[in-house]
Parts: structure tokens; C-alpha cells; sequence
């Protein structure tokens, strides 16, 4: 068995993850993984609807990476891999859906010729809204209030899959969670005897060991790699910069106020309120470099969660 660089084993890189699903010539591949996250047959496939093409800068959207994927049936699919953890996921991912589902419709038809649309999003991390929720896999879709069995249509169905929250015990005997446990590091033992009795897993293994012999790939998968080491580090260097601010000027108007009402309460304001004034004073020593690098105004938005206008201004 081929030897994969290194470089095409991490779950950070989502190239590897789009090149891999999103290639028509592997449409048996990504047929047989979305059967498993769907819990239904999957044969027919189109993969040349796809929005997002590989790009060929490494600019090319910092954190988001996706596939769509068009079912015989008409429904459409859309498969993302979020590399890092980001403010407003579940609003992002309902704006994608209506995207769909939206271009389903052509003026003068009626409501008939409307499909199914289905949401996919795998994390490397675990997401703050589901925090209370043990499994890996969440279905959603629209139900009632009070009957939450009821469901008002199926029109509209998300998938999360979280990669952190996979116990142990579960890739013996849960087939996606073997695939998941692959896009996470291919050359994991376990991972490894799935491949001898998963024809799948099998083939996406050689076709990533065929990746590797396109040295133009392998020089933008480095090159995408470098780009989100580094936005990740502007972000730890933000929130450690805004927390030193925070405990200064929590100190400052901890005396201030303690002396006035008591120091314990003073210094406990003081310090939420300084943390916030500090915090902010670090998001945006972030987007002025992210500008100095020249990013795409949407990826400074969507990283700092600062607005148009607040950027334009730095």
C-alpha cells in the first residue's frame, strides 16, 4: 500500500476533503458515504452541480470548503467540512439551505416542482450549540412546539456531524463513523482493517494516495494549511491580547468602583467590563493584519465578527 504525505492525512485541510468527495470520477464514493449520514439508498449522483470550485489561490474562502450534490429525485445536497470553530454556525448553515432551495424554483412554476433540500456539516470541533447533546450525529428539522414528532415538512433536513464526540467503542460497529475516523486521519490503525472489508474506504484511501502524485495539489494543500495555521493563530493572539487588556482594565475599575459601592462588586464589573473593552481591542488588532494580508472582506467579517463598515474604517 502507497505511503500518503503527511500533508494530505489532516482533517484541517479541507481541500483534500473537497478534492476527495467532489470529484465526478468518485461519485460511488461520496454516494456510499452520504447513504450512511442520510440512512438511505443513495445510487444515482450529480456531482458537476458544484458551486464552489477548487480554487486555485489559497485565498480561496479560509474556512469553508464545500460540495453539492444533486440526487436523481431532484433533491439537492449540500456537504461541508468546517475546519474551524465559527460565531453563528446554524445561521450559516439555514442561509446555505435557502440558497438551495431557493434555485429550485424558475418564475411561473408552481410549488409542486419544489424539493427536498438537505444540509451536511462535518466539525473537527465541537459546537457550543449542541454542547448538552452526547452523540455525534444530529438530525434537524421543522417540527411543531408541543409535538415534537410531528414533522411539518421534509423539505428541509440538516445534518451535524461532530468528529470529537465518537466514543471508542463506536467505530467497531458504526460504519460512518469508520468514514469519519478516516477523514480524520487515513492512516489510523483502526481505520486501517476497516479498509480490508470496506471497498470504499478502500478505494477513497488509493485515490488519496493518487492525489499525491499531483505536486501542483500537494504545494496547495500546504499553501491552504499555512493560510489557517495562521488564522488561527490571529484568533488565539486576539483573545490572549483582549484578556491581558480585559484583567488591566479590570483591575483599574475594580478599585475604581470598589471603593464607591465595595470592592468585591467593583472588581467583578470591572473586570467583565474591561474584559469585553480588551477583547474587542484584540479582534481588531486581528482584522488589521487579516487586511494587511489582503483576505477577502467576507472572511474578515465572518472570522471577527466585526461589520462592513467597522472594517472599512481600520
Amino acid at each position: 500500500m502507497r505511503k500518503i504525505p503527511e500533508k494530505l492525512l489532516e482533517l484541517k485541510n479541507d481541500l483534500v476533503f473537497q478534492k476527495l468527495f467532489g470529484k465526478p470520477k468518485n461519485s460511488k464514493i461520496t454516494s456510499h458515504f452520504l447513504s450512511l449520514i442520510l440512512e438511505k439508498e443513495i445510487y444515482n449522483i450529480d456531482l458537476d452541480v458544484n458551486k464552489r470550485m477548487l480554487r486555485s489561490r489559497k485565498t480561496s474562502k479560509t474556512g469553508r470548503l464545500d460540495i453539492r450534490a444533486k440526487f436523481n429525485n431532484g433533491e439537492d445536497c449540500n456537504i461541508e467540512l468546517q475546519v474551524l470553530p465559527y460565531d453563528f454556525m446554524p445561521a450559516r448553515m439555514l442561509e446555505y439551505w435557502s440558497g438551495m432551495y431557493d434555485n429550485k424554483i424558475n418564475s411561473g412554476e408552481g410549488y409542486e416542482v419544489l424539493k427536498p433540500s438537505i444540509s451536511i456539516l462535518i466539525t473537527g470541533y465541537k459546537m457550543k450549540e449542541t454542547k448538552n447533546i452526547s452523540k455525534y450525529h444530529t438530525i434537524w428539522n421543522l417540527r411543531e412546539k408541543d409535538f415534537s414528532n410531528i414533522i411539518l415538512t421534509d423539505h428541509i433536513e440538516m445534518h451535524i456531524l461532530e468528529i470529537p464526540k465518537i466514543t471508542n467503542n463506536e467505530i467497531l460497529n458504526d460504519e460512518l463513523v469508520q468514514w469519519l475516523k478516516f477523514i480524520e486521519n487515513p492512516a489510523d490503525k483502526e481505520v486501517q482493517k476497516f479498509m480490508k472489508e470496506n471497498k470504499y474506504l478502500k478505494q477513497a484511501r488509493e485515490e488519496l494516495a493518487n492525489l499525491s502524485n499531483d505536486p501542483d495539489f500537494e504545494l496547495l494543500v500546504e499553501s491552504r494549511a499555512g493560510m489557517l495555521r495562521d488564522i488561527e493563530s490571529m484568533k488565539n493572539y486576539g483573545y490572549k491580547s483582549g484578556m491581558e487588556e480585559g484583567k488591566k482594565e479590570g483591575k483599574k475599575e475594580g478599585r475604581k468602583e470598589g471603593r464607591k459601592e465595595g470592592k468585591k462588586e467593583g472588581k467583578e464589573e470591572g473586570r467583565r467590563e474591561g474584559r469585553r473593552e480588551g477583547r474587542r481591542e484584540g479582534i481588531i488588532e486581528v482584522a488589521q493584519k487579516m487586511k494587511k494580508k489582503n483576505m477577502p472582506l467576507e472572511d474578515i467579517i465572518e472570522l471577527t465578527g466585526l461589520t462592513k463598515e467597522e472594517i472599512e474604517i481600520l
